[in-house]
Formats: structure tokens, sequence, C-alpha cells
């Protein structure tokens, strides 16, 4: 890191990916017709950023692209969420709240980061630098918005995806999750071709840098 006097926003504690979406369609079992399947993640050793999203090699030996990567066949998402953040600070908020059940990553972020304070969106830039630890380069990732809670995902908070939650009870939940608690949407920037991140990885605020 060669910047003078950089903000270093934590470091990353975890990495994972979607292969598949976490909310599956459940017709008529479910008051909402669908349901929250947090095992469907994947953590693996580490990520690689694209322009086109994000990808990994599995456990298993296996390459396969995040269920947001444009190339997915899968994908049924805005091309502008090929990466969301999270933040160990807000688990424990999520924990306090809701229960054990809520471990870090369990919302499907890619990229969880270690911070002891809760981070909304006045504390960013617009963009983060994570810094290679192996190569100390940066590559830069720019915001695009807090990741907005889904019924689903509140349902999952207050284990109760099978009951009808009055209207009220689920606003008060979308509210807590909202303006960043539940993650925030990255892009890797346009002069990058590829980065990779892997726990251990710091990760600073509105600084720039070149893939590594």
């Amino acid at each position: 890191m060669t910047s003078a006097n950089p903000r270093q926003l934590g470091e990353v504690t975890l990495v994972q990916l979607q292969p598949q979406g976490l909310i599956i369609e459940t017709p008529g079992e479910t008051p909402t017709g669908s349901f929250y399947d947090a095992t469907r993640r994947v953590e693996v050793d580490r990520l690689k950023i694209t322009p086109s999203g994000i990808e990994a090699t599995l456990p298993s030996g296996e390459d396969v692209l995040d269920i947001h990567h444009l190339n997915h066949p899968g994908k049924a998402y805005d091309n502008d969420d090929l990466v969301s953040v999270g933040f160990t600070a807000h688990y424990d908020a999520m924990r306090a709240e809701f229960g054990h059940h809520m471990a870090d990553g369990i919302a499907g972020e890619n990229i969880i980061i270690g911070n002891p304070t809760e981070v909304w969106p006045e504390d960013l830039a617009e963009t983060v630098a994570i810094e290679n630890q192996d190569t100390g380069q940066l590559a830069t990732l720019n915001l695009v918005s807090f990741a907005a809670p889904c019924v689903e995902f509140s349902q999952f908070c207050i284990q109760a995806q099978h009951t009808k939650i009055p209207t009220d009870r689920l606003r008060e939940v979308l509210r807590f999750l909202g303006r960043g608690r539940r993650g925030f949407l990255f892009v890797l920037d346009d002069k990058i071709d590829e980065v990779t991140v892997r726990a251990g990885d710091k990760v600073f605020i509105g600084e720039d840098g070149n893939g590594a």
C-alpha cells in the first residue's frame, strides 16, 4: 500500500459465491410461494472478479460462476449487482436482533469484511480498494448502492418462512435490514481486467489501483 494515510475499512474474513440463487420457488408450500435456502451458498478459498462478475473454483475442483455473473445461464438480476459486500458488525447486530442462526455471510454476500462498527452509505466513498496480500497491488470496486433486503430473507431472519407474518412486523424487519445492513453492491472498475480476493486481504476506502 503506497498511498499516504489510507483509511482502512477492514480485512476480508470470508469469501463465497452462489452457484445457484438462494431463493427457491415453492408454489403452494409457503405463504410467499418461495423459500430462502442459505445452504446453497458456497464458501471458497478465493474469488476471481472480472467486469462480468464473480467466479471461483469449488472445493470439489469444479469451476463455477456466481448466479449474478453476466454469463451465468440462470442470471435473472440486474447488471449492477455483480459483487456484494457485507460487514461483521452488521452480522453482530443481526444476531442480537434475530438470533444465532444469523451466521456471517448467511445473506449471501460474496465478501465479508471485518469491522468493529457498522458501515452505512455515508461512511463509504464511491470506491473501495482491496489490497492483494501477496503482491500489495490494489483493485478498485465501484459502489453501486446498498442491497435492498427481500421478503424471503426477512422471513428467514425471524424464522417464519412457513408462516404468514403481519405486514407491520415485516416492515420492521425490512427497515432493520435496510441502508446497507443487508450489504452493499459493487462492480469492478472497468479499467481492471481481473482480480483475486481471499480472506486476509485488506480493504481501503476511496483508493485507486490496478488489478492483482
